[in-house]
């Protein structure tokens, strides 16, 4: 392996910095058109993904990725970028490649294309959101598309970081020490131990058995954008979206349910029977089908990949959030009951199991998600602002329900709707607040982050990510599946009037049947 980070000669310099974006007729060379509303390129090779976010670029930009012989030597494949441009929004750089075993440290390094021109150029460690031995992956943010990305298998030999230089690598370059930095910026950060969740495996964390990518997770504001598609916005009130292992996602619009690939490309997808035209929420399963609750018929459907379509569960009121996990369970809530209800039942929809149900237990329950690691089913409650949790170490037999958190008001003046829940890997849930006064005036959702510890307990009170979307979302989940690796630490909402937003939260989401 190479530990050469410096560049041995500057005449390479001069020919590399003569040069423009690669030739498009190159079979080695990726090409992209991304503009404001951002776009994902990866080079031919699959190796290495830059998400551009939406809002990073002011106009249409032609973007290439090849790889190159003239960095700095590094382990693994390196790649030229062009153009070399500062983004309004950081970019998510992802490197997937078979892992030196024996490295305590891998990194995401990237070369200055101004050093480079000086002829001072090296490599440089971007800050670490994510690092997965099991994956062969690691994923990292940076400010600017820089001149080279590469992957550095020991961070010790970086060169020292330099006080008030925030491009230089984060932590304690002697010791060996590295800590992600803030995804916004790549300046470093401080880490607070007792925010994280769940440790995960040794080989995530650092020497402290906090995993990386919990250390320090952005904190709002959060910027925002929206994923633009063929047709948009969608067709009526949109409730959820879920993501598909054919790298799609899958949405209503209006009395269709249609699929939106990473381009922005739109099918429809045909079912064998018409659908009701008022679908709620909508999760993948383990089964190879999505289910989905219906809000005029009271029913719960599953259909299959090939659009078979049956019918799980009737006789709700209104069936609302859908959650489906590993095992192909799937919980679920009735908004209206009688009484209202969150539950589980099995994947034939058969042996319901209930988790809380009336007024003090499940007072309009809205979204739900199950954790297995700590054993916990976490449900809101609509217009009480209220986070419930109920132990389900033993599935068949549920705890009592319980308020572990409450989300208010913004200064007296919006309304609270809570609606979606999402769950990172990290063990921390996210919760949009549809703040939606009545469909005639909807009201700008927002996005909260609940941090939990180990043991499911908040560590601090809600914390306001996203004050205000550009509608009023229901429904937000993790970007999981083929295609959308670029995107994995970004949450897709869909809502009122049919937008689809995109907030990115600096971490990924917690397994599903579509993500693993």
């Amino acid at each position: 392996m190479f530990r050469t980070w410096g560049l041995a000669a500057a005449g390479s310099v001069l020919a590399l910095s003569a040069s423009g974006c690669g030739d498009a007729t190159d079979p080695q060379t990726a090409t992209a058109q991304i503009g404001p509303s951002g776009g994902v390129i990866t080079s031919i090779d699959s190796i290495l993904t830059i998400a551009i976010r939406p809002g990073a670029l002011e106009e249409t930009t032609s973007l290439s990725i090849v790889r190159s012989d003239d960095a700095p030597r590094v382990f693994g494949p390196a790649y030229r970028i062009s153009p070399n441009i500062e983004l309004a929004v950081p970019a998510t750089v992802t490197y997937r490649y078979e892992l030196p075993e024996e490295s305590t440290e891998l990194n995401i390094g990237y070369v200055d294309p101004t050093e480079f021109e000086s002829g001072q150029g090296r490599w440089r460690s971007l800050p670490v959101l994510r690092l997965s031995r099991s994956q062969n992956l690691v994923t990292a943010t940076d400010s600017q598309l820089s001149l080279f990305y590469g992957l550095l298998d020991e961070s010790i030999d970086l060169p020292p970081p330099t006080t008030g230089n925030t491009d230089s690598a984060t932590g304690d370059a002697d010791t060996g020490t590295t800590g992600p930095g803030d995804p916004t910026t790549n300046s470093p950060t401080t880490n607070d131990p007792t925010t994280d969740g769940p440790t995960g495996d040794s080989s995530d964390s650092t020497d402290t058995g906090i995993p990386i990518r919990c250390q320090d997770l952005p904190t709002g504001p959060l910027p925002t954008g929206e994923f633009a598609f063929d047709g948009s916005p969608l067709d009526g009130s949109s409730e959820d979206l879920t993501f598909t292992p054919n790298g799609t996602i899958l949405v209503r619009n209006g009395a269709d349910l249609v699929e939106i690939d990473p381009d922005g490309n739109v099918t429809v997808f045909n079912t064998s029977m018409p659908m009701p035209g008022d679908t709620l929420g909508t999760r993948w399963t383990v089964n190879n089908s999505f289910v989905t609750a219906t809000l005029s018929t009271g029913e719960m459907l599953e259909v299959q990949a090939d659009g078979t379509v049956s019918t799980l569960l009737t006789g709700l009121g209104i069936g609302n959030g859908i959650f489906a996990d590993l095992d192909g369970n799937i919980f679920f809530t009735d908004f209206l009951g009688p009484p209202p209800l969150a539950a589980w039942v099995d994947a034939n929809g058969a042996n319901q199991v209930e988790l809380g149900a009336g007024g003090d237990e499940a007072p309009q329950p809205n979204g739900i998600i199950y954790d297995p690691d700590r054993g916990f089913v976490f449900y809101v409650g609509y217009a009480s602002g209220i986070i419930q949790r109920v132990d389900v170490s033993d599935l068949a037999n549920p705890g009592t329900p319980e308020t572990i958190a409450m989300i208010g008001s913004e200064g007296g003046g919006d309304q609270i709707g809570l609606d979606g829940v999402a769950l990172d890997e990290c063990g921390n849930l996210y919760i949009v607040d549809q703040n939606n006064d009545s469909e005639a005036v909807p009201i700008p959702g927002s996005l909260y982050r609940l941090r939990l510890d180990g043991a499911g307990n908040p560590v601090a009170e809600p914390e306001l990510l996203v004050a205000e979307f550009a509608a009023g979302i229901a429904n937000a989940v993790f970007a999981q599946g083929p295609g959308w690796e670029g995107y994995e630490t970004t949450m897709f909402g869909v809502g009122l009037p049919g937008v689809i937003v995109t907030v990115d939260v600096g971490v990924v989401g917690a397994p599903t049947p579509v993500g693993g």
